[in-house]
Order: C-alpha cells, then structure tokens, then sequence
C-alpha cells in the first residue's frame, strides 16, 4: 500500500491482515471480515440516505453496506482532500451476460430491490427531507441536453472542410438517428414533469442509478443463496424503470435485440413489481431514443479528432445492423 491508503484506512476502526487490488478498489481482509475501500465521487449528504437505504435489504438480497470511521462519519478525505468510503464486502459469482439464468436472476433482484426501496407509507416526506433533499431525475431533462448536443457535433462535422473516413461514416447516419433523437425529445417533453416528481415524492422511490450485470453477484451463505447487489452509491431518486432499461439495452445490443430473450427480462422484473402505466411509458421513451449514437457522437466529440480507435468505427456499424431488430422489438413488445 502507498502512504495514501495508510493514512485512509488508519481513520477505520480495524486492524488489517492483508490488502489487495480489485476493480477501482482495496480490498482489506480484515478482523471484522472483509472490507472494500473505494473513492467516492458524488455528494457527502447522500451517505447517510445511502445507508438508511442499504439497511432494508435482508439475507436474501446483500449489498457492500457502508462503514463509519472511528469518529462517526461515512467517509474520510486523504491527504489531497480526496472523499473515500469503505464498505462490507460482498463475495459471489458476477453476473454473466451470456447466461440467460443469470440475467433473469438478475431482472428478478432488481425488482425486489426497488420494492425494498420504496418509502414506507409512514414516512414522511418531511423526514426525507432532514435527510438529503434529493432531487428527482427527469428523463426528458437529460434527453434534451443530449439532443442539443446533437445538434452542435452535426453542424461541426458539417463545416469541416477535410473528413476523416469515420466522420463520413457518421454523416451518412446522423440525419435518420437525429430525427429519431427529436422526435422521442419532444413527445418526452410533452409528459409531466410535475406529475412525474410527484408520483416518485409520493411513492418514495429510489433506484440504483447503474443496474449493470458486473454490479450483481450471485453467493451461497449459511442462510442459503443470496443475490448481492453492489456499488449502490450511484442511486437516484427515480423510478425503477431507469435501472431495467438500463440492463434492458445492455443485455439486448449483446443479444442483437433477441425479443425471446427480452420477454425473459420484462417477464422476471414483471412477476414481481409490474410497471405502472407513468413508468411504462418512460421505459418505452427511453428504449426509443438513440442513446448508443448519442454516447457514439459524444465520445467522437471529446476526444482527438485526428484518430479514431476502431473500435469506434466497430460499435457505429453494429449500432447500424441492429436497428431493424431493435426496432421490431420495440414495436411488437412495447
């Protein structure tokens, strides 16, 4: 370890035997278990919500709960003001996206989770609000920023007087997944934002805010087999329809839009927590817009434009051969 994580880990009440490497993190095998120290990017005054939120999932369902320091608090800075928590870790297999077992497992959690996630009747929203006043994620807000920016990457590929092979790629697509991108903008913005805030205040929900396979686990403990869902630092104050559309496209681009495979993940998520009809019809908002040429063009945009890796030529075709599957996928099932 560098002095950096010394001086972290030294604010924590425990003693460590060994320390390693994992993904973004140290792994500390511990007295007290093992331990997981990461950099935590987002807002202090959500720690506390996040662990109120951690507390409510049982044996079957586990989660990297986080720790306080030896004063009492969530987090600890290190000796460049950087934030860092630590949290339990959770052992198991990581989800795999080529097993279909798995990612209906995984559909079947998540809804369980936002059922765990919904505030109790009882509890006011005045007492969420001495918590952390969190703001509720709107999806047409962010869907009108990126179709702005849209808008700006084809007026600069446009004026450019010589183009690369991959900006004339683009350029060969841009209007037809523009249209879309305003289209889908515009009936988005035609929904309540209001009524959309008031139906998440209401029903107190929150989500995960990066439901990926490589977040969900899948361990055996002494009360049975347990779904372990981690790196929940990342939740929102939105409806559950962000985190299954998020897994929905991932798993449905590695499976060229399969519909059996995606009757699967609406049937999992669907037994245990239907959509409601508000939330049903940002799921369909969000799987119609064209966020993959969106993330395309914005990775084009801010990165050097003398080189492009193949690798981005490579997703501009595959976003291109599987629009007909998507899209008949999206018509016969939402």
């Amino acid at each position: 370890m560098n002095d950096k994580a010394i001086n972290v880990l030294e604010q924590y009440d425990m003693t460590i035997n060994r320390t390693f490497k994992g993904r973004g993190t140290i792994i500390c095998d511990t007295e007290k278990g093992m331990r997981v120290l990461k950099e935590y990017k987002g807002k202090t005054e959500k720690l506390e919500l996040l662990l109120q939120l951690q507390k409510r999932l049982g044996d079957s369902l586990r989660t990297d709960t986080l720790i306080r320091n030896k004063e009492g608090a969530l987090y600890v800075r290190d000796i460049d003001n950087s934030v860092y928590i630590l949290e339990e870790q959770v052992e198991g297999k990581e989800c795999s996206y080529k097993s279909e077992e798995d990612i209906v497992k995984a559909c079947s959690a998540m809804a369980k989770l936002h059922l765990k996630f919904m505030t109790p009747v009882s509890y006011t929203a005045a007492q969420e609000a001495e918590q952390y006043d969190m703001p509720v994620f709107f999806y047409a807000d962010e869907m009108e920023k990126h179709t702005t920016e849209c808008k700006r990457v084809r007026n600069y590929l446009r004026k450019l007087r010589t183009k690369t092979d991959f900006e004339r790629a683009l350029l060969r697509e841009y209007d037809y997944f523009l249209e879309k991108a305003v289209d889908v903008t515009k009936r988005a913005k035609e929904e309540s934002k209001a009524e959309y805030e008031a139906y998440v205040h209401s029903n107190g929900l929150y989500c995960h805010g990066d439901y990926q396979y490589h977040n969900v686990l899948f361990g055996k403990g002494s009360s049975g087999a347990y779904t372990g869902i981690i790196n929940l630092e990342h939740f929102a104050h939105d409806t559950g329809a962000r985190d299954f559309y998020l897994l929905f496209r991932k798993i449905s681009e590695k499976c060229d839009w399969s519909v059996r495979m995606a009757e699967c993940m609406l049937d999992a998520y669907q037994n245990r927590r239907a959509f409601p009809p508000i939330e049903w019809r940002s799921l369909c908002l969000r799987l119609e817009y064209p966020e993959k040429f969106w993330k395309i063009i914005n990775f084009y945009y801010n990165s050097r434009k003398s080189w492009m890796p193949n690798r981005n030529f490579e997703k501009l075709e595959g976003l291109i051969k599987q629009e007909k599957n998507k899209e008949r996928l999206l018509e016969r099932l939402f």
